[in-house]
């Protein structure tokens, strides 16, 4: 038979670790698999503050597929990995949508983890960050 105080050990520790797990977690609530864009981004530019696309930056768990999709009734977009200095557009490679209409998307999985800046090229003001970790 157990003895009375090798399982209040045991509970006591298993209480500790589901403490201490609690607390650490691993914030999964952050992690996004998909991204939008404002309504009307493309006309005015007035999302220039506030993030053109939605999140404007995304947080995404390595190996994660993560799905960019033209949310904006309005207007025509891309979502273009790279840098805009001013109006000049830099694109790197790593992902390229081409030309969105509404509802169209792109699929991209992130194998690394790094820092992923992107834009749209019909639109550089508009631009956005993936955080892969």
């Amino acid at each position: 038979m157990v003895a009375k105080s090798t399982i209040f050990g045991l509970i006591a520790a298993l209480a500790i670790i589901l403490i201490v797990v609690s607390m650490t977690g691993d914030d999964s609530t952050k992690y996004v698999e998909t991204i939008g864009i404002v309504d009307e981004a493309g006309y005015n530019g007035n999302c220039v503050d506030t993030g053109c696309y939605t999140p404007s930056t995304a947080y995404v768990k390595r190996g994660s597929v993560v799905t960019m999709t033209n949310t904006d009734p309005t207007g025509i977009h891309t979502f273009t990995s790279g840098t805009v200095d001013g109006f000049s557009p830099s694109p790197d490679g790593i992902f390229d949508s081409g030309v969105l209409i509404s509802g169209d998307a792109l699929n991209h999985k992130f194998s690394q983890n790094g820092t992923y800046d992107y834009y749209c090229m019909l639109h550089t003001w508009m631009t956005g960050k993936i955080i892969v970790s």
